[in-house]
């Protein structure tokens, strides 16, 4: 499963598997991690299916992972991860904006580089302690 580049680093869509691997896994003890999903946008398309999805609302700069639970603080209504590679990976125009309006929303919507630090942000959105 572990995919990596020459540089060793795993490839983004190896960290969000073992991002949603730990969500399976915990989904059961902590109920809001059943609404967890990924919006796929890192997925390549041929241009005629790449134009399909857009015409059925499909859009650019879209994070990755989405959560639609409130928080534990009660401060924010979910939580949008966009997700890079540990040391490689830009944050495009189109992404900088479409998180910067979820954030006007009252959603959290931040970057993540790696599949460590996507579920420490997870963990501490929803308060969750001492879980692998």
């Amino acid at each position: 499963m572990k995919k990596a580049t020459k540089d060793k680093t795993l490839l983004e869509e190896t960290e969000q598997q073992i991002i949603f691997k730990w969500i399976r896994a915990n989904q059961i003890r902590y109920s809001k991690l059943q609404l967890a999903y990924g919006t796929l946008n890192g997925v390549r398309l041929a241009p005629k299916l790449r134009k399909k999805m857009y015409l059925q609302g499909n859009r650019k700069g879209v994070p990755d992972i989405v959560l639609p639970a409130k928080s534990c603080t009660g401060r924010y209504s979910g939580l949008y991860i966009e997700l890079k590679r540990v040391f490689r990976g830009v944050v495009s125009i189109d992404q900088k904006r479409y998180m910067k309006l979820l954030n006007e929303q009252g959603y959290l919507a931040l970057v993540c580089r790696g599949h460590a630090e996507a579920i420490e942000l997870i963990k501490d959105y929803l308060g969750i302690k001492l879980i692998k």
